[in-house]
């Protein structure tokens, strides 16, 4: 009699349908987890800058666009870095920008995932943190173009427009 060895087409797309079944399942928490940790990192960051900025505006009663004149250092952007007008861009898909508004009114630092947070991180979400001297003073503000950018958001405890 013989023995039988190996398995059977059927068991191996039974296998190979739940590992897909599983994978289907996974990867949107997966992406989600991703996004997330991307925006935490850039609100410690942020948090920084906007007190610089503060620091700044007591000692010359303006804010700066310039990133090198503020007494922190905020990590230069691998694929875009103009320090000079407060703008980063990162590898990991993080962006940053000093200013957003080109008037004092409108100050505001902000950052978050996505590219060029300038023109409001297309395809991103955007944490924007209102300097204390702005139209919209200490608001925290989450924005952004990406599907799954306003659950981002409440996830934070942000609001969201």
């Amino acid at each position: 009699m013989q023995t039988k060895q190996g398995f059977t087409l059927i068991e191996l797309l039974v296998v190979v349908l739940i590992i897909g079944i599983l994978a289907a399942v996974a990867m949107p928490q997966y992406e989600k987890a991703v996004l997330k940790s991307r925006m935490s990192s850039m609100w410690p960051i942020l948090k920084s800058l906007k007190t610089a900025q503060e620091s700044f505006f007591l000692a010359n009663g303006t804010y700066t666009d310039d990133l090198n004149v503020l007494d922190i250092t905020v990590p230069k952007g691998d694929l875009r870095s103009n320090s000079a007008v407060g703008q980063e861009d990162y590898n990991n898909g993080t962006c940053l920008d000093n200013l957003y508004g080109t008037t004092q009114d409108k100050w505001v630092v902000a950052g978050g995932i996505g590219k060029d947070c300038d023109s409001g991180a297309t395809n991103g979400c955007l944490i924007k943190l209102w300097l204390d001297h702005s139209t919209r003073p200490g608001e925290i503000e989450c924005e952004g173009t990406h599907p799954k950018c306003a659950e981002l958001c409440r996830t934070f405890d942000f609001v969201t427009d």
